[in-house]
């Protein structure tokens, strides 16, 4: 039979207008699609399906979303096994946007409805603790301190620091009194807690530790505990730390913490650099001092202990301090280190961390130490180090290195280098270079 001439076109038309007329209404967990006037359901999500995107919503930080999407499975699948966890995602969608109260309520539910799940029951419990200072629920909080299990213990004393500070140290205090039986852990969480807390309030507890526990890992919790704690009244416990402590790893973490104190602990610092009990304390002391912002002196106590330093892993943390300090003065101090050291790796060294100021003054400091330098092995360290400042000043260098250098294999080096910089004025150096004669 022959069809008649775009009858096909017609019959695809009519239907494309058909598809455009149905609606589609969401009703619970069912999707029915209206197509004039007939109602045609969609099959529903599983409920792993269903659970898989409300999880995903909370990956993504579509809070709201997720909310509605978890009340949703709730409601369609109120005894699939993933309820426990749906309610717990639920509590947290609710959290994220300040619904205090509401995440409460989900959260008690799911602790009263479903003891069985140990794990969900134990996270809503610890989220409970979290947001009871914001509803000021006291009786959570003291329950939690109270608890047998560690962990709930520290997340009630995390809400009591925000609550009740003063409670909480003294809390703090039983827990890490001598004989209290707390657990490693237990003890660990808490000074944590005290050097987040940074209250001068923790500070002779934490002193008390750091000198006196029997578990030396524990001492040196406390130890770092106190330098968290940005307060003039903690430099001398650490100093007597970091000088008297027979643990290295506790002196190591009262260098730290001295460290942590900026400009007020130098002297501390420099104090463990000429008492410290080891030349890798007395290094590591050193290298705090590198860590001392916008503060001149420290480059002038460098270079002092420079000048009398004999042990080379002493001298190597004063070219790694200086090479840390922004500052001009530890610039000149890293050129007058390489410039007059007798000690070829030390003028090496003074060098690779001059460079790593990459500044125009480094790299004019740099140029200046080329020109006086005697040893070749120094000078290819040098030309290294004006590459890798990437300054003009460093491009120009090279290109009258690569001209004039009568050493084959520096100029080699210098034509190298200067290849690597992107300006036309490199280019016309390196012309110039080649004009004057190919490197042997």
């Amino acid at each position: 039979m022959q069809r008649e001439p775009g009858r096909d076109s017609q019959q695809m038309g009519i239907i494309h207008m058909k598809l455009l007329s149905c609606i589609v209404l969401p009703l619970a967990m069912m999707t029915v699609v209206v197509c004039d006037g007939f109602a045609q359901a969609q099959k529903p999500p599983t409920a792993t399906v269903a659970f898989r995107e409300a999880r995903d919503l909370i990956g993504d930080g579509e809070w709201q979303r997720a909310e509605t999407a978890f009340n949703r499975f709730l409601v369609g699948f109120p005894k699939d096994p993933q309820i426990p966890a749906a309610l717990y995602w639920l509590a947290f969608s609710l959290k994220q946007q300040n619904k205090f109260p509401a995440a409460d309520t989900v959260l008690t539910r799911l602790i009263q409805e479903h003891p069985a799940s140990t794990g969900w029951v134990n996270d809503a419990r610890a989220m409970r603790l979290e947001i009871a200072p914001r509803l000021r629920n006291t009786q959570v909080i003291e329950q939690g301190v109270s608890d047998s299990d560690d962990e709930i213990r520290l997340a009630a004393l995390q809400s009591l620091f925000e609550a009740r500070p003063e409670r909480a140290i003294a809390m703090a205090t039983e827990i890490l009194k001598p004989g209290s039986g707390s657990s490693r852990q237990l003890k660990e969480g808490t000074l944590t807690l005290l050097g987040d807390a940074e209250t001068t309030d923790a500070i002779p507890l934490l002193v008390q530790v750091a000198r006196n526990d029997t578990d030396m890992r524990v001492r040196r919790n406390a130890t770092e505990a106190l330098g968290e704690i940005e307060d003039s009244t903690v430099i001398e416990p650490l100093q007597s730390l970091a000088l008297q402590s027979t643990d290295s790893g506790v002196a190591r973490a009262a260098i730290e913490g001295l460290a942590e104190q900026g400009s007020l602990a130098r002297k501390a610092l420099l104090e463990v650099v000429r008492s410290g009990s080891s030349v890798e304390l007395r290094a590591e002391a050193v290298e705090a001092l590198g860590e001392i912002e916008g503060d001149p002196a420290v480059v002038e106590d460098l270079l002092s202990i420079m000048s009398l330093a004999k042990e080379p892993r002493i001298q190597e943390a004063v070219i790694e301090a200086l090479g840390e300090i922004e500052l001009t003065q530890a610039e000149s101090a890293l050129a007058q280190i390489a410039r007059t050291s007798t000690n070829v790796e030390v003028r090496r060294s003074a060098v690779e961390a001059l460079a790593d100021h990459e500044t125009e003054s480094a790299a004019e400091a740099l140029a200046s130490l080329y020109d006086s330098e005697k040893v070749e092995a120094v000078k290819e360290e040098i030309i290294d180090a004006l590459e890798g400042t990437e300054s003009r000043s460093a491009m120009r260098k090279l290109g009258q290195i690569a001209a004039t250098e009568t050493s084959g294999r520096l100029r080699t080096l210098a034509i190298s280098a200067l290849s690597k910089f992107e300006d036309p004025e490199a280019v016309r150096l390196l012309e110039q270079a080649f004009k004057q004669g190919r490197p042997q």
